[in-house]
């Protein structure tokens, strides 16, 4: 699935033009997976959790706005984001 993904990724990528391909990166990491994190212009993220155990069970999808204190939500799954992401391969 992960293969998959990258190849899906990789290909909508190739077809951009060159200012918005270059905004769109790719990166792999060894680790368990726990949440699905897309941080968009730094103001507002998508959060998907991993549902390990229930295969084929969607999982919700949280959006989640940078309005909040310096220990709510935002905050600490961007720097959960961050972690994994200065940890990762870019592709």
């Amino acid at each position: 699935m992960t293969a998959l993904n990258i190849g899906l990724l990789t290909r909508l990528r190739d077809r951009l033009d060159s200012d918005a391909a270059g905004r769109l990166e790719i990166r792999v990491y060894d680790e368990t997976i726990r949440f699905n994190i897309l941080i968009v212009d730094g103001s507002a993220c998508a959060v998907q959790p991993s549902l390990p155990a229930a295969r084929g069970v969607g999982s919700p999808t949280l959006v989640i706005a940078d309005h909040t204190p310096a220990d709510g939500r935002f905050p600490v799954l961007g720097q959960v984001f961050t972690s994994i992401w200065e940890r990762s391969t870019p592709i």
